[in-house]
């Protein structure tokens, strides 16, 4: 209500100092139809003038909360990896028989271009995780996810991230592994078909983990070559 008061009391100070810019004007020239004819045009255009301010300011305003938003977005996305993914990525890929293709492909992260990018990220779909059928690895990543429960539970909880379509895929799909390890208990009491089930959930994060590393890299690229440069030397690739 205070926010509107302090509107009101603007655009009244602005109503009386145009009536009294109109009055200066009749005291000077004396011509009171020439002003009503004036008058009459500017209020025939002030339709015209609003649309025309309204879509210029919306869209420079959407336009800039875009940008920060992104830029906001993609700096959150690389806490994730500094946190969480290099490490699950480098967990994984060292169980991964078939890592090597992958590898293979992204060795030259640096000199890509949207063509190469679009076709690693479909290669990168169809990957599938080829790990041991024991747990030797699902132990090592549980140890990990449990202790970055608290982070995660932050980043599912920012809505600007969830939001970002191809991010938010890649948290649901980390966070529900989190989820299932917190929910089912000890590992050594699982059955074959649990275990299956976990590497199934942990080959769809894989894959996500991949797809979002290459977009966040191109992203840096683009946007902040220093920093493309230091996570080129992190590459949990190598």
């Amino acid at each position: 209500m205070k926010k509107y008061k302090e509107i009101l009391k603007i655009g009244a100070v602005l109503f009386a100092l145009s009536a009294v810019l109109y009055f200066i004007n009749y005291l000077i020239f004396g011509d009171a139809h020439h002003l009503l004819v004036v008058f009459a045009e500017e209020i025939a255009y002030m339709p015209i003038y609003i649309f025309i301010i309204l879509v210029v300011a919306e869209t420079a305003l959407s336009s800039r909360e875009k940008q920060e938003i992104s830029r906001k977005t993609n700096a959150l996305v690389g806490t994730f990896y500094t946190e969480v993914g290099y490490e699950l990525i480098r967990i994984i890929t060292k169980y991964d028989k078939d890592c090597d293709k992958i590898k293979s492909e992204i060795v030259n992260v640096e000199n890509w271009d949207a063509v190469k990018t679009k076709t690693f990220i479909e290669t990168a779909y169809q990957h599938q995780y080829c790990a041991p059928k024991g747990t030797e690895d699902l132990v090592i990543i549980k140890d990990l996810m449990l202790q970055k429960k608290g982070f995660m539970l932050e980043l599912m909880s920012n809505t600007s991230l969830i939001e970002k379509d191809e991010f938010s895929e890649l948290l649901l799909a980390v966070n529900h592994v989190l989820e299932e390890f917190r929910t089912r208990g000890e590992l050594s009491t699982f059955d074959s078909a649990d275990i299956g089930h976990l590497h199934v959930d942990v080959e769809r994060a894989y894959r996500h983990l991949i797809t979002g590393w290459v977009m966040y890299m191109m992203h840096l690229e683009k946007e902040y070559p220093y920093l493309f440069k230091l996570a080129l030397r992190v590459n949990p690739f190598a």
